[in-house]
């Protein structure tokens, strides 16, 4: 009877303290996560007091900006993701056009365009928390290179899409 009792009031004490905590990440944590992956070109920085790391995955650069940060670490919770491709001869209105059809998808990450100096981008940003009982590795790195990858999908098709409407238009000329 007293083994009930005891096996009872453990159940209620044990759940909480086996669930797993967040914890914040540092900047070197993550590049080191990274780095396992076989990311690769992986710099840090800060830029506007928050760690930034560059890298380069499956071809293309991107940002990890580390956000709410705290302590001398800077140990964040959330990290933004950031990648652009440049689409040359592509219109204002086409590279919206590729950002919206982006995000009328179910993705988690969204996509949007930018005009630079030199022409047309469209960009990918995914959002990560690290709050409650979530933490980083290797889900977080492979749901950003699943993104990272459809993102680029869409952007080589945009692009032969496009390739192929002037073939057609020079052809009927």
């Amino acid at each position: 009877m007293n083994w009930r009792i005891l096996l009872c009031l453990l159940s209620m004490v044990a759940p909480p303290a086996l669930e797993a905590i967040a914890e914040p990440i540092t900047i070197i944590e993550l590049r080191d996560e990274f780095a396992k992956r076989d990311a690769e070109a992986l710099d840090i920085a800060y830029l506007d007091g928050h760690p930034v790391m560059t890298g380069e995955m499956l071809g293309q650069s991107f940002d990890a900006i580390l956000r709410d940060c705290e302590g001398p670490q800077k140990a964040c919770e959330a990290i933004r993701y950031v990648s652009c491709r440049e689409m040359p001869g592509f219109s204002r209105i086409e590279a919206l056009e590729i950002a919206n059809a982006h995000n009328a998808g179910y993705k988690n990450a969204t996509a949007y365009a930018e005009e630079k100096w030199f022409g047309q981008v469209v960009c990918i940003r995914l959002q990560q928390d690290f709050r409650d009982d979530v933490t980083f590795g290797l889900r977080q790195i492979f749901e950003w290179q699943i993104e990272l990858e459809d993102f680029l999908q869409e952007m080589d098709d945009a692009q032969s899409d496009k390739l192929a409407a002037n073939v057609l238009d020079n052809a009927a000329e």
